[in-house]
């Protein structure tokens, strides 16, 4: 973890089924802008999940669940 990395101001989203989620204001701002996108009905909400999904999975490459997930499909 660099220093630039431990100063970001985050924010912590407990998610059911998921645990909780510590979202830099970027990540928050895209997030959100899709979900947003999906309830408004400007996109499906399947592609929102996966947009949403997908970019929490690919900027949380240290998550034990994300490795253990990427290994199973390296599987397949």
């Amino acid at each position: 973890m660099t220093a630039a990395h431990a100063t970001t101001p985050t924010t912590r989203i407990d998610v059911p089924w998921l645990g909780r989620l510590e979202l830099s204001r970027g990540q928050l701002a895209f997030v959100g802008g899709v979900a947003a996108l999906g309830v408004l009905g400007f996109i499906d909400w399947p592609i929102a999940l996966v947009l949403g999904a997908g970019h929490l999975l690919a900027a949380d490459r240290s998550d034990p669940t994300v490795r253990g997930a990427g290994e199973a499909l390296e599987e397949v």
